[in-house]
């Protein structure tokens, strides 16, 4: 019998799109693909990197050329520039988390095919959970929603704020928002939110997801959503844009996705930084501000009723299990591997 293939798997360094890698790369070994350090010892590379950086790796590695490779990308506007659809061309076929993020990738021609994201998050300890609820000042019975994000058009950490305070005008439960800069003094001067910025190590993480009951994203597109299918994953409930790669295995079924309307993006420094020129005009969700309140107030109203929503949404967990995406990106490497082995 002949060994697995060799499997590259090249990591990013931006934090989110490292530990999916970092997920994915060890589900491949677990479904029995060897893994290699060295492009040119490999007999599929794949790229889990932002597209722009494409380039770069076939400078780096003239070997590229001789073997299948892979791009692993995630996108969020609802269209890709011109330069980035020419970098999605040069990989032999591109891998991304969600059909969302598939439909817009495919403009550029190189065959998509959707690879979820393990959903593996660490356990919470109890200790940690303890530690970070006396650290943030909050103890049972306390309702405690939280979001996780960063201060950026895209995330919408105001429009989520905004909402809890209409949501809960007497004050009530919590509101914990982890950033990593900290929030603009308007928005921690609401009552109920708890600001944490900083960094935060992923036992911290998974702390807060231990600590709090619902996760709130008012999101403008998402290629996935880490943090809301690791709450999920933890038995909490999620309320978050009905918009984006989320809604792969977010439902009305086991969380409560919330309505949007299309918009522009009108902020010229958001489209520079996706790479946009000025004339183009790309879109994305904006939430509906009513809806989000209706759903916050509903989440805490109505919480022993939701009981069935939370425990549909730990299925996520299963559904995209190491196993389960493990054995699916296998497939993928051995099909790469064997047609390589044909044309040569």
């Amino acid at each position: 019998m002949s060994p697995p293939p060799a499997v590259c798997y090249r990591l990013a360094r931006y934090r989110s799109h490292r530990r999916a890698g970092r997920q994915a790369r060890a589900a491949l070994a677990a479904a029995g693909m060897r893994l290699v350090e060295r492009p040119q010892e490999a007999d599929v590379v794949v790229l889990h990197d932002e597209p722009w950086t494409y380039p770069g790796h076939w400078r780096a590695f003239p070997e590229l050329a001789h073997r299948p490779v892979v791009g692993y990308a995630v996108w969020e506007p609802d269209r890709v520039p011109a330069a980035m659809a020419r970098w999605l061309a040069m990989p032999d076929e591109i891998w991304t988390a969600s059909r969302f993020c598939r439909d817009i990738l495919a403009v550029a021609g190189t065959p998509v095919r959707v690879v979820p994201h393990v959903v593996d998050p660490p356990p919470a300890g109890t200790a940690t959970v303890a530690a970070l609820a006396a650290r943030l000042g909050l103890s049972p019975p306390r309702f405690v929603f939280y979001l996780i994000g960063r201060l950026e058009e895209r995330k919408n950490v105001a429009a989520a704020v905004a909402a809890f305070a209409a949501a809960f005008p007497a004050g009530g439960p919590a509101l914990v928002v982890k950033t990593p800069t900290p929030l603009p003094a308007e928005l921690a001067a609401v009552p109920g939110v708890v600001a944490w910025p900083g960094a935060a190590g992923d036992d911290e993480i998974a702390a807060l997801h231990g600590l709090g009951h619902c996760c709130v994203s008012a999101h403008r597109a998402e290629g996935w959503g880490l943090c809301l299918s690791d709450a999920m994953a933890a038995g909490n409930l999620v309320v978050a844009t009905g918009y984006g790669g989320n809604t792969d295995f977010m439902t009305a079924e086991n969380a409560l996705p919330v309505a949007w309307r299309h918009v522009a993006i009108d902020d010229p420094q958001t489209r520079e930084r996706f790479g946009f020129a000025p004339a183009d005009t790309p879109g994305w969700a904006a939430v509906e501000h009513d809806a989000l309140v209706a759903a916050l107030r509903r989440a805490h109203d109505e919480w022993p009723a939701l009981a069935p929503l939370r425990a549909a949404a730990r299925q996520v967990a299963t559904r995209f299990s190491p196993a389960a995406v493990g054995t699916a990106m296998a497939g993928h490497v051995a099909r790469l591997a064997a047609r390589a082995r044909r044309a040569a």
